[in-house]
């Protein structure tokens, strides 16, 4: 276990090789900023770059749970910058927790932890 840090999320991406999670420090605000810079350029971009993580890079959608920091333009526009394709503001299913499966896992882990 990782002492003073909490997992903040799990990003499913298709077709992925490997699930990314991302560990941030307990008392590190969540804010755009941070989800920007440290999550996206140190984390996720990286990641979807290496071809031992995906299967075919052109073909990967980043999918998200439209909290403000990633529909905010400043993400957008990084990840349109980075050829990353996403779910968009405009796209995403109803708030079923079988349709949003990235939180449905994270809360499932969550009550397990």
């Amino acid at each position: 276990m990782v002492q003073n840090q909490i997992c903040i999320g799990i990003f499913i991406m298709f077709p992925c090789k490997r699930l990314l999670w991302v560990i941030k420090d307990k008392d590190e605000s969540w804010t755009g900023e941070y989800f920007h810079d440290i999550i996206l350029t140190q984390n996720v971009i990286p990641f979807l770059n290496n071809e031992d993580n995906v299967i075919d890079s052109d073909e990967v959608t980043f999918v998200h749970d439209k909290t403000p920091c990633i529909q905010a333009n400043k993400t957008q526009h990084l990840l349109q910058d980075n050829n990353v394709k996403s779910w968009g503001n405009d796209i995403w299913p109803g708030n079923s927790p079988d349709l949003i499966v990235a939180q449905r896992i994270g809360s499932i882990i969550k009550d397990e932890a």
